[in-house]
């Protein structure tokens, strides 16, 4: 059977490219992705397939733009649509401080993306094949991948589809030299500085030595994990819905309960959550996943991490997962002349009245003798050090210490408002007031009370 026909079978069997559907394929010019071009373009009739192309010059070559003009060129040959576009991805690479291949295939995407969309196209193409999915399990094997990152490449990932998966890099070159199509081979694929090239030119052929199949074995298994990863992640997905809550800046996820969880499904819910976060999980290793578990099982009622494109931390019984780390609060330091109303950092405000007779305490007022406090009185966020005598007691106690019994988070603390008077901290806002200057029958009142904007 012509490998025309088995791709037209593997496609009917896969369904990773409905019938008309409309396509946009990335053509480096190489020979996969030529052969990949030319075999869509042989079922463009029976499958009512819409085609178009794009190609990235990534002007990291001398001759980069050779492959541009082939491109072109081979499509105004086939009647497709291009759009070509040239990047300077050495230059953005030093700019977002990244690694050359991986700054390379985030541009490469992020140009597909948009091409894809500015286009219409239904499905974004790529010429992966079972080599490169081999290659992609040896890298990941080797940079610290759990089994969900070793099962490689899918088929079909969103709006990413990879036809070319099922065959071989040897008999696409093997249909377009019996065909008379001809390629353009990009020289950079020769440099054995990328990891990828070593790979492919160093340790593959080393493994074929002691088994000649085993790129089709290492794909085998790669499809393999993929569908033990596709039970899996029904199962996360169960579980998270039960141990965590979507939150404005991300996942709130009680400890406890992920803690309870078999390991191998802990692991997964992190991942899930990660996934979700960053919208993918390139840059993250199991050794990523397994910090965050050891900081739920065994970490500090308070401790974090700082992952690539995450931030973790544990505080109490409590796990939060967000995109990026609270914003650090300003420190605030506030002289309050007298009376009046004055603006807190989260829009609120600090009510101080006089009035004749006390009306009561709470969580959001506190009253003090008045005829006993001297004017200015101060506001100010909490130091360390910073002691006080709580309600009730015969000495002095930390803040800090304040803090912990309560359970209160350190976002919380960096929040924390201590209000001043004659030198001495009259009140924690919001959790607890100090011994003394209690308000005097027949004596007037200072009431302290945080109370919404009405503005």
């Amino acid at each position: 059977m012509s490998l025309q026909n088995r791709f037209h079978k593997a496609l009917l069997q896969s369904g990773c490219i409905p019938a008309g559907s409309r396509l946009l394929v990335a053509v480096s010019g190489g020979a996969d992705s030529v052969a990949l071009l030319r075999l869509l373009h042989g079922l463009a009739d029976t499958l009512s397939l819409s085609l178009e192309v794009a190609h990235l010059d990534h002007a990291l070559r001398e001759t980069s733009s050779d492959d541009a003009r082939f491109v072109a060129q081979l499509c105004d040959d086939m009647d497709v649509p291009v759009t070509v576009a040239r990047q300077d991805v050495a230059g953005i690479a030093r700019q977002r401080k990244g690694n050359l291949e991986e700054v390379a295939r985030d541009v490469r995407w992020e140009f597909l993306d948009a091409t894809a969309q500015e286009r219409h196209c239904d499905l974004v193409v790529l010429g992966h094949h079972a080599g490169d999915q081999a290659e992609t399990f040896l890298m990941r094997l080797m940079r610290g991948a759990g089994t969900a990152g070793l099962a490689g490449m899918r088929q079909a990932d969103g709006r990413v589809v990879r036809p070319l998966l099922p065959f071989h890099h040897e008999e696409l070159v093997a249909y377009l030299e019996e065909s008379g199509f001809a390629w353009h081979e990009d020289e950079s694929n020769l440099d054995h500085v990328l990891t990828r090239n070593r790979i492919r030119h160093q340790l593959l052929p080393l493994l074929k030595s002691f088994n000649p199949n085993i790129t089709g074995q290492l794909a085998g298994f790669c499809e393999q994990l993929q569908l033990d990863e596709e039970f899996w992640a029904e199962l996360a997905n169960r579980a998270l819905a039960e141990v965590g809550t979507r939150v404005e800046e991300g996942y709130s996820v009680r400890r406890g309960a992920l803690a309870e969880l078999a390991p191998a499904l802990a692991s997964r819910v992190v991942r899930a959550v990660l996934h979700d976060l960053r919208g993918h999980l390139r840059g993250l290793t199991a050794t990523h996943v397994a910090n965050v578990l050891q900081l739920v099982c065994a970490g500090p009622s308070q401790g974090e991490l700082h992952l690539p494109g995450a931030w973790v931390a544990c505080r109490y019984d409590e796990l939060l997962l967000y995109k990026q780390a609270p914003e650090t609060v300003d420190r605030l330091e506030v002289v309050l002349a007298g009376e009046g109303a004055y603006t807190l950092p989260d829009g609120r405000m600090l009510q101080l009245s006089l009035v004749e007779n006390a009306l009561g305490e709470g969580p959001a007022a506190v009253e003090f003798d008045a005829s006993d406090l001297l004017f200015p009185l101060t506001l100010r966020h909490c130091l360390a050090g910073d002691r006080f005598q709580p309600s009730g007691m015969a000495g002095t106690k930390k803040i800090q210490d304040l803090f912990v019994d309560l359970k209160i988070t350190v976002e919380d603390r960096k929040k924390s408002l201590l209000l001043f008077g004659n030198d001495k901290v009259l009140w924690v806002l919001g959790l607890r007031r100090c011994e003394g200057w209690r308000p005097v029958t027949g004596k007037p009142v200072l009431r302290v009370e945080v109370v919404q904007n009405a503005s």
